[in-house]
């Protein structure tokens, strides 16, 4: 699997909204209904996107992630800005936007508003829209004979004139975290391991490729261990934030403590990865006894 595909999985899903009974069905600017919804809950990676359709002179679609977006047992929803013909792709709008979840027992629903600043192919929703229990309780409606139904109101979008940024200093926090990986040397070297937590009130990934970065992304000799760390969002459903970041990332010499260590100082917002530690698979330490270790220590600043 490329890098570049970890952050663009979503899968296109044909939607049913002549299937509908919803009452005044008219009033939203799509339906959506996903069928044999449990095939995609064995997934855990598993995200999946709307067609498009057209509202407010713009072009939209919904993503959904079955088993939560980072945090499990979740139901993920979120809304998509896919193109603006008449705006720069780097252009600003402020969304405003209701999302909804249908009761097919009783024609009622479960509904949430958001307004975000976004860009074209951000995602603005929720993390949260349901969880995974009440979900897939039938006696809650939500989920039927394996099928359910979003649906989805744009209620504004403003193209912003000036690019807005809020700064907002929150105290520093500090937090390490470890991953120890057993019988290394038996994984299969073509794929990436990802390994999720949190720090403060933000998600984060450690990746490890144990054969280096494919080359379709960075020129990395692979008989390189790539390792990388990734920032997910924060853990509330809010606007993209965008942090600083003053980190260390390392791969442990379990022998003799000449670690292989990545500091720095960085500003991102969604997915870019901040540091890559390059090491050979049999420099002494790094794999001992069949096992590996990374830790990533991570220090953050809200802007």
């Amino acid at each position: 699997m490329s890098f570049s595909k970890l952050f663009s999985s979503a899968k296109p899903l044909r939607g049913f909204a002549n299937e509908f009974t919803v009452k005044d069905s008219i009033a939203y600017d799509y339906l959506w209904k996903i069928k044999s919804f449990s095939k995609f809950v064995g997934d855990k990676e598993c995200k999946q996107s709307s067609e498009i359709f057209k509202s407010k002179g713009y072009s939209w679609n919904l993503i959904i992630c079955p088993n939560g977006n980072i945090v499990n047992g979740q139901i993920s929803l979120y809304l998509v800005l896919f193109k603006a013909s008449s705006h720069l792709s780097k252009a600003v709008f402020k969304v405003s936007y209701e999302l909804f979840l249908f009761d097919q027992n009783t024609g009622g629903k479960l509904s949430k508003k958001g307004e975000n600043l976004g860009q074209i192919h951000d995602e603005m929703g929720f993390r949260s829209m349901i969880d995974m229990k009440t979900f897939i309780d039938s006696s809650n409606g939500y989920l039927l004979k394996d099928s359910c139904m979003f649906g989805v109101k744009i209620l504004k979008i403003v193209p912003m004139r000036a690019r807005t940024e809020c700064l907002h200093l929150m105290e520093k926090i500090s937090h390490e975290f470890s991953w120890k990986i057993e019988n290394f040397s038996k994984l299969d070297k073509k794929f990436y391991l990802k390994k999720k937590f949190t720090a403060g009130d933000y998600l984060w990934s450690i990746i490890i490729f144990p054969k280096g970065v494919p080359e379709s992304f960075l020129k990395v000799n692979d008989d390189n261990v790539s390792l990388y760390m990734i920032y997910n969002g924060s853990i509330h459903d809010t606007s993209t934030t965008k942090i600083s970041v003053e980190f260390s990332l390392s791969i442990i010499d379990q022998i003799e403590g000449n670690h292989k260590k990545r500091t720095g100082l960085q500003t991102q917002s969604l997915f870019p990865y901040f540091a890559t530690v390059e090491l050979h698979p049999w420099d002494r330490g790094a794999e001992y006894g069949g096992a590996a270790q990374e830790t990533g220590a991570v220090g953050d600043r809200a802007v």
